[in-house]
């Protein structure tokens, strides 16, 4: 058996969640034939660039505007027609250099975009792959919706209703959570973690993180939680963003509490391990790594999109807090020191949403439906 696995860029949730299910595979089952791909890689540099200028431009000047384009189903159906001209004219390195190339019996898309197209080359090309989606996010935006998908594993089951509104058999859905590393899981000890990042074991914790390419405001976070006067120290993961390590580093002497600044760093889980406090953007993987470490997260900001639902649901499911504001992260702080926030009634509804298994359970069915299809 062959699965193809399917991410956009190389710093991202998206792959982050390939991986998972990729090592769940290869742990389950070592004798299938797993292929991991960024789907940029396999089509134009132009209409790369021409996305990604897009897209930051939008988040960045009208956020609004990119709602507006993320949730409308009028404008999903409108676009119909050039986005399937888009699918055509961008499908076929993926289907040249990856898919017949490989030939895989599963192809599984952890982004949207390579999932229309390889919806496209499937209904085009009258290719009988099992196409596998599983989104990244707590909610579902209509750009995830193509009735030749045979599978859709999504985070919690509120969002099986997004799906049966467009048409989508039940039968096709399964709710396992969103898929990550398993080091998140494992049994470490703190105490040893802290000497090894050589943090101070009397303070409040905070890890700041703006995802991997180091986005939100964490600049002025930083000049914020310094004014504070707290017994706090900070963990800063500036991601690829390196103008912004070195305009942090070039400060680190002059601020007032101890801090860590450091860059793109594989090694999230144990830093979340060591630290009380997250405040970060809300990716679907991030949060999800952090509810598995039992870390509380509050959110900064969060982008147009996908995230900005995130956000409306950690809020009102009452597992994330909203620190906008200088007087919110004072509030929530020292509801931490003083003993007053209440772990124990956190934890409990944080962990009634994740699933820390969820790759290995995705990575259990998808086998399965191929077993029962194909006879591999």
């Amino acid at each position: 058996m062959k699965i193809l696995l399917l991410y956009v860029s190389p710093v991202s949730g998206h792959r982050r969640a390939a991986e998972a299910i990729e090592q769940a595979l290869e742990r389950l089952y070592p004798q299938i034939k797993v292929r991991k791909e960024d789907l940029f890689k396999h089509g134009n540099p132009l209409a790369r660039k021409i996305l990604d200028d897009l897209y930051y431009a939008a988040i960045k000047v009208t956020p609004w505007f990119w709602d507006f384009l993320w949730n409308s189903n009028l404008i999903f159906w409108l676009t119909r027609g050039l986005r399937e001209f888009s699918c055509l004219l961008n499908s076929f390195r993926l289907y040249k250099e990856v898919i017949a190339s490989f030939n895989p019996q599963v192809v599984v898309c952890t982004h949207g975009l390579p999932l229309a197209l390889c919806s496209t080359i499937k209904r085009r090309r009258k290719l009988d792959y099992l196409l596998v989606a599983v989104p990244t996010d707590y909610s579902l935006h209509p750009y995830w919706t193509y009735n030749n998908v045979d599978l859709y594993f999504l985070a919690h089951e509120g969002m099986r209703d997004s799906l049966r509104k467009k048409g989508i058999s039940q039968a096709k859905v399964q709710v396992c959570g969103i898929p990550i590393s398993p080091v998140f899981s494992e049994d470490t000890d703190k105490e040893e973690l802290k000497n090894k990042w050589q943090i101070r074991h009397d303070l409040f914790t905070i890890l700041l993180m703006g995802g991997g390419q180091g986005m939100g405001p964490l600049r002025r976070t930083v000049d914020a939680l310094n004014g504070l006067g707290l017994p706090i120290q900070l963990l800063i993961v500036t991601g690829t963003n390196d103008g912004l390590k070195k305009e942090l580093q070039e400060i680190e002497s002059e601020l007032s509490i101890p801090s860590k600044i450091l860059g793109y760093t594989k090694k999230i889980d144990e830093l979340m391990e060591i630290s009380d406090l997250l405040m970060s953007k809300p990716g679907g993987l991030t949060i999800t790594e952090a509810l598995v470490k039992d870390l509380p997260l509050g959110i900064l900001d969060s982008l147009a999109g996908q995230e900005r639902k995130n956000q409306e649901f950690f809020l009102k499911k009452k597992i994330a807090f909203k620190l906008q504001r200088e007087k919110e992260m004072v509030s929530l702080i020292q509801r931490f020191l003083d003993g007053s926030f209440n772990f124990e009634n956190w934890q409990a509804r944080a962990r009634e949403l994740v699933k820390p298994k969820a790759a290995l359970d995705i990575a259990r069915r998808i086998v399965e439906l191929a077993n029962e299809k194909f006879g591999c």
